[in-house]
């Protein structure tokens, strides 16, 4: 009996172990089932254990990678770049080639305006807008027609699923070229803008006009004493004097302001 019991004990001893590592594997095997489903893993912070300024440094530069834009150049001529060259000269067109094509053109516009006039395009702005501000100059509002059927076949060989072929192009060619040549204008349009005056010249006026307003000119009062009657006597005779000069001058300049002549009378009464 005593045997059986030792033996029973054994076998419980071993019958818990087993079951301990069962659990033990199942519960390891769910925690990483559920880990593999997860789409992220356990996060760590950008920059951990980093300083703070390089911290913000990184948070920096992954906040700007939404604000990168670049067009790449789509076609490449095989004299500059012949192994980058996405079609071979044995090779034939694929139908988005003048699609592609068209779009580089676009960057040649825009070489020579930032040649001539020194303004460049970054590929978030639009590209109507740029020309409708650039080429206002030379094509003189009435371009903007142009500017709109050229932006409008751009649009189509970009986006627009319906056919964009040879006969597209050569019309979108000469919109184009039109606009080339009216960029190669903008530095005589620059230089013509420097050299006119930016506003028109102000007419010079005396400063005796300034002093004097006819309209303020009046003998003295009638009941003046008889003490400094002397002194108002010169001062009447002096304002018709200088009041008959003034008209005569007014008439040869008609464009004085009144509102900047004071009166004589009050002028001696100031300086008195």
């Amino acid at each position: 009996m005593e045997e059986l019991s030792g033996v029973m004990l054994v076998l419980l001893i071993g019958g818990g172990v087993l079951a301990v590592i069962i659990c033990f594997i199942v519960a390891k095997r769910q925690i990483v089932r559920f880990t593999l489903r997860g789409r992220r893993g356990p996060h760590v912070a950008v920059g951990h254990d980093a300083r703070k300024s390089i911290k913000k440094e990184i948070e920096r530069r992954i906040d700007s990678i939404q604000k990168i834009y670049f067009e790449p150049r789509l076609l490449w001529d095989t004299k500059d770049d012949g192994e980058r060259y996405i079609l071979r000269p044995d090779s034939n067109l694929p139908p988005y080639y003048y699609r592609m094509k068209a779009v580089d053109d676009v960057k040649e516009l825009e070489k020579e305006i930032a040649k001539q006039d020194g303004t460049t395009r970054h590929p978030r702005d639009s590209l109507r807008a740029f020309l409708l501000v650039s080429l206002a100059a030379p094509l003189n509002g009435a371009g903007q027609r142009l500017i709109h059927q050229f932006c409008d076949m751009y649009e189509h060989a970009r986006h627009d699923p319906n056919e964009f072929g040879e006969e597209e192009y050569q019309a979108y060619q000469r919109l184009l070229k039109k606009l080339t040549d009216a960029a190669k204008m903008l530095k005589s349009f620059s230089h013509s803008r420097k050299s006119s005056p930016s506003r028109t010249p102000v007419k010079k006026q005396s400063k005796m006009q300034s002093l004097l307003d006819p309209s303020r000119l009046r003998p003295p009062p009638a009941g003046s004493g008889v003490v400094g009657s002397g002194t108002d006597n010169q001062n009447a005779r002096l304002n018709l004097s200088l009041g008959v000069q003034l008209q005569h001058q007014q008439q040869q300049q008609p464009d004085l302001d009144e509102n900047e002549i004071l009166s004589i009378s009050q002028y001696h009464g100031e300086t008195g």
